[in-house]
Parts: C-alpha cells; sequence; structure tokens
C-alpha cells in the first residue's frame, strides 16, 4: 500500500494512489495462493480475505467538500497536536478533494462545514422553527436595565467555527432540545448561556433609553465582543459573526405606558429642536438688529458729540473774543525806562514800558484803563527769546530772520470796559523801513507809522505830547556802504502835522531802493475798546431765542395792541388782528 502526502501552504495529508493499492492487494494475494499450492479451499479463503481487507480499507475514502473541514481520530482520539500525536499525520484536514484515512474499529471521522453561518435565537423562537408564528421566550428575553428597569430583548447571534479541534473536543455541552441541538457541540447551551449572559451584562449597564433608541448599535458591538471573550475563555472554536437586536421594548404589561413616555421624549426633543431652530434664528436677528441699533447710537451720540463739541468751540472762541482785551502793538517794543540798567533797550522790557497816556475818568480818580500784561507773540519775553528788534539780517545772535511781535492786554480799573471807549497808550518802540525807490544820495522821507511823542523832554515840562522835535526820532540801524563810516542814514527833519520824517544820506554814500532801517521813537497808539462784549450778549441772547422759541406757544398781548401775535406752533409766528382795545367804562 502507498500513500503521498501534499497539501500546498498547510500541513501534508495522506492521499490515496488506487492503481497502486490494487496493484499491491493482488501481489499480496498471489504470493499467499503460490504459498498454498494455487489451489482448494485454501486459495478461496484467501482470496475471500483479501476481497474483506480491500472493502474495508476502500471504507476510508472520504471527500473534503468546499468550505468543509475533517477532524481524524483514531481509537477515538484525535491525531496531532497534544490530543493525541501521530506519526507523520495531523488532527485536521482542511484540503478539498479525496482522502483516506483508517476505517473503523481503528479511526474515524468527523466532517463539519466550518465556513457556514449558523444562527442562533435568543428571547424568541422564529415560526419556521416552531411551526407557528414567532414565539417569544421570556426567561430569555427579560432583563433588568442599568437603571433598574425591566426591557425584553430578542436578539440573533450568527456564528461560524474557526476552530474545529475545540469545537469538537474540548467542551461537552449538554445540547438544547429546544433549538434541535444534541450534545456534544458547544452551540447547545454554552452558546445560549454565554450569549444571555453577555446581553444581560451590557444591558445591565446602560440606561432602558439607550438599549430602546439611542445606543443598539453599541449595544450590539459590546454584546459582540464580550461574547466572543466568553467563548474563547472556554475554547469553544465558535466565531461570532454578528449579533443583532431584533426588537426591543418594554414588557407587554407596561408596553403602551412606555409607548407614551417614548412618544412624550420624542415630542420633547422635537420641541426642543423647534426651539433651537427658532433660538439659531431668532438670536442672531436679534444680535444683528441690536448691534445695527448699538451702531447707529454710536453714530448718533458721535454726531451729537461732534455737534456739541463744536457748538462748545464756537462758544468758548466767542467767549474768548468776549474776555480778549488784548491788541497787538504796531512797532516792536524796546526798554523804555532802561529798569535793568544794562543800556540795552532789547532787554528789560515789562508794564512799565507801556503807558495809558490818555483816556476815560469816570470817578475822576485817574485814567480808567489799565495795561495789565505784555506778550511777546510766540516766545517768551527776556534773553534768548531768538527774535528780531530790527530790520532783518541784523539781530544780535546772526541766527534769526523772525521780527519781535508784542500784545499789549488791559483792563477796566473800576468797572466793565465800555465798548468804543478811546484810549491811548505811549511805548518806546522800534519801526522797520525801507528805502523808497531812486532814493540816490538823498534826502528822502517816509510817513512813521505812529504818532511820535516827546522822548526827550527837551522842554522839561514832562509832557510826551509837547516838544516834539526831529530829536525824538532816532535812526538805531540802518545800512553801511563803507565809503564813510558810520550808518548811512540819518534824521534831516520831522514834520508834526503830517508825522512825516526827512531822512539824509551820509556824504559819499549812495542808497539803493528796497534797503531796509530801523528808526527808534516814542510811539502813541490811538485805541478803542472794542465792542466784544455786546456783541457777544447780543448774540448768544438771539441764538438762545431762535432755539427757544420754535418748541413754544407764546401768545403776546398788549392792552393796546391791535393784534394779537402767536409764536411758535407749525405755522410759525401769526399775527391776528383783534382791534384795539375798548376804554374802560366810567
Amino acid at each position: 500500500m502507498l500513500f503521498r502526502s501534499f497539501q500546498p501552504g498547510g500541513p501534508r495529508q495522506p492521499e490515496v494512489d488506487f492503481d497502486q493499492m490494487l496493484a499491491g492487494v493482488k501481489g499480496t494475494l498471489g504470493s499467499i495462493a503460490a504459498r498454498l499450492g494455487g489451489g482448494g479451499v485454501g486459495g478461496v479463503i484467501v482470496l475471500a480475505i483479501g476481497l474483506i481487507a480491500v472493502l474495508w480499507l476502500a471504507s476510508g475514502i472520504y471527500r473534503i467538500g468546499p468550505g468543509e473541514e475533517v477532524a481524524q481520530r483514531r481509537f477515538g482520539a484525535i491525531c496531532g497536536a497534544a490530543l493525541a500525536p501521530c506519526s507523520g499525520t495531523t488532527g485536521v484536514v482542511t484540503q478539498t478533494g479525496l482522502h483516506w484515512w483508517w476505517p473503523g474499529p481503528i479511526g474515524d471521522t468527523d466532517k463539519i462545514k466550518v465556513t457556514e453561518t449558523r444562527r442562533m435565537e435568543l428571547g424568541f423562537r422564529s415560526g419556521a422553527d416552531q411551526g407557528v408564528a414567532d414565539a417569544q421566550v421570556p426567561v430569555e428575553g427579560l432583563m433588568i436595565s442599568g437603571d433598574l428597569n425591566i426591557v425584553d430583548v430578542q436578539m440573533v447571534v450568527q456564528y461560524d467555527i474557526k476552530d474545529l479541534v475545540g469545537f469538537l473536543f474540548r467542551v461537552n455541552d449538554p445540547g438544547e432540545d429546544a433549538r434541535g441541538i444534541p450534545p456534544g457541540n458547544p452551540e447547545g447551551r454554552t452558546l445560549k448561556d454565554a450569549a444571555e449572559a453577555a446581553l444581560r451584562l451590557v444591558v445591565g449597564q446602560r440606561s432602558i433609553e439607550d438599549v430602546l433608541t439611542e445606543k443598539r448599535t453599541a449595544v450590539e458591538s459590546d454584546t459582540k465582543t464580550r461574547l466572543q471573550d466568553i467563548l474563547d475563555n472556554y475554547q469553544t472554536g465558535i466565531n461570532i459573526v454578528s449579533v443583532q437586536l431584533l426588537k426591543t421594548q418594554a414588557p407587554e404589561e407596561v408596553f403602551e405606558s412606555f409607548e407614551d413616555v417614548l412618544r412624550a421624549r420624542q415630542e420633547q426633543e422635537t420641541r426642543v429642536n423647534e426651539a433651537l431652530a427658532y433660538e439659531n434664528n431668532i438670536i442672531p436677528r436679534a444680535e444683528g438688529d441690536a448691534e445695527r441699533i448699538k451702531r447707529e447710537a454710536e453714530a448718533f451720540a458721535q454726531a451729537r458729540v461732534a455737534r456739541a463739541r463744536g457748538e462748545s468751540s464756537r462758544f468758548i472762541s466767542v467767549l474768548e473774543q468776549f474776555r480778549d482785551h488784548s491788541i497787538e502793538l504796531e512797532n516792536v517794543l524796546q526798554d523804555t525806562n532802561d529798569a535793568d540798567g544794562d543800556g540795552d533797550s532789547a532787554t528789560g522790557i515789562g508794564l512799565g514800558d507801556v503807558t495809558v497816556i490818555d483816556g476815560p475818568d469816570v470817578d475822576g480818580d485817574g485814567i480808567d484803563i489799565l495795561v495789565s500784561s505784555l506778550t511777546l507773540i510766540g516766545a517768551e519775553l527776556g534773553e534768548g527769546s531768538g527774535c528780531l528788534f530790527t530790520n532783518a539780517g541784523s539781530d544780535r545772535d546772526g541766527d534769526s530772520a523772525v521780527l519781535c511781535t508784542f500784545s499789549v492786554s488791559y483792563d477796566g480799573q473800576n468797572s466793565d470796559l465800555v465798548s468804543g471807549t478811546g484810549f491811548s497808550i505811549a511805548y518806546l518802540g522800534n519801526e522797520i523801513l525801507s528805502l523808497p525807490s531812486l532814493v540816490g544820495t538823498g534826502p528822502f522821507e517816509i510817513r512813521l507809522g505812529n504818532p511820535v511823542l516827546d522822548t526827550d523832554n527837551a522842554d522839561g515840562d514832562n509832557n510826551v505830547t509837547t516838544g516834539i522835535s526831529a530829536a525824538d526820532i532816532e535812526v538805531v540801524q540802518g545800512p553801511d556802504g563803507g565809503k564813510a563810516q558810520g550808518v548811512d542814514i540819518s534824521v534831516n527833519g520831522f514834520d508834526t502835522r503830517t508825522n512825516v520824517v526827512s531822512f539824509r544820506v551820509q556824504a559819499g554814500e549812495t542808497l539803493k531802493a528796497g534797503d531796509g532801517f530801523t528808526v527808534q521813537y516814542l510811539n502813541r497808539e490811538n485805541l478803542n475798546v472794542p465792542a466784544t462784549s455786546e456783541v457777544t450778549q447780543q448774540r448768544l441772547y438771539l441764538e438762545a431765542i431762535e432755539t427757544i422759541l420754535p418748541g413754544i406757544n407764546k401768545v403776546i398781548v398788549s392792552p393796546d395792541a391791535e393784534s394779537v401775535i402767536i409764536l411758535g406752533g407749525r405755522e410759525g409766528i401769526t399775527p391776528i388782528p383783534v382791534g384795539p382795545s375798548q376804554a374802560p367804562s366810567q
């Protein structure tokens, strides 16, 4: 007898060569017959024994189809692995086709279709198995949820075989008559009890709402995982393909109540979703409206604030004009009294250098107008002011060409100043002049900007308005052509009536038109108190009236009036004739 073993990609299996086996049996029988003499009763017996042996050996031939596996046993024990080692063989054959194994009583085979998906029902029995409609099995399906509610569960478990040895030989299952499962294999009570235990464990960890509605898929997945773990621990060889919850509901006794609760919850969820949808719609709209109103309010506030600030600035400017009692001097102020004793007319300038020489005296106690302050416009008084006290190009520092400008402020002595009141001030000032055209060798004349006062008091009367002469005017700075030493221009004469000064040109010098020079004299400026106070008061009053009157209704009636004037309202000012008033009866 010859066996050829092969199995691609797996353990080697015995394969039957029938020609060789028959040839070997024939040769053996022939040799036995020759030894017995080739005939007679002995030959018949040998032939019969050989035929029986051939039939017995042929009964060990079996076929494996797709998806099937065969467990080979010898003397009742599985061959291979640790169960019953067999020399050169294995216990499980998986290759499709014809195979041979020792027939009984020596050997035996168990052929199982391992890829077939099998079904187990829990909590019910289908009509196909029972011959009737689906029947509930409450003892299996009723279980307690994690929130202590009773739930009726119907589940289908689909499985196949992943380990034939474990499926056939590792678990001694009592079977289950109700499902038609014979004793032996673990797909009987073992599988059902394990499935029930896994399902009860998972359901007991969740609320009834999760089991009934929201988390059925999670319940199925967890049950499958736990069931597979239990079966693997028992080495059942069973592979769980799927776990499916067919129906989960409350017990029949309270089913309607549970349905009411579920409907109420669904309605609650619907209402909540509707409320959320309304919220998601109305809140953005409200926020948008609020933002728009806020922006409009902010814009309105900014406009009002800007308007108020503009009106405030305008009012303040008008108020400043109302309070302003300052006058910018015509000429550059000089130190008149040399109070600092340095002999420099450009230093030591103070209030004493500006004097009110003519003005109103209401109370007879002196002039009512007083000089209150003195300001160097754009700079501070004192050394290093940086402006010129003479014409351009001759400043003391040589780095500035800005002419010094002074402003004098004044106040009333005892009362408010009266608009239009005239007064005069006197101050020693430098006036910047320019040579007229075609001067040549001179002489030439120029009209001064301010009237000249008596500077040197040559007449000794201490009156600055008398004794005025050419001596009161001095050229303090001018061109120097260099032909003759000193300033090329000097005062030649003065006409007090016209305020015109005649100048002569130093011998040998020729002046050009446009050349600047500076003269110094005691200036008289005739001023008037500006009418800012009265104008401002009247203006403010009129603006207030324009604002107030349109918003109110007023009736103006005079006993002697021939009409009534109605102010305000939509029609504005409306005169109504009423005729002259009647004289009172005697």
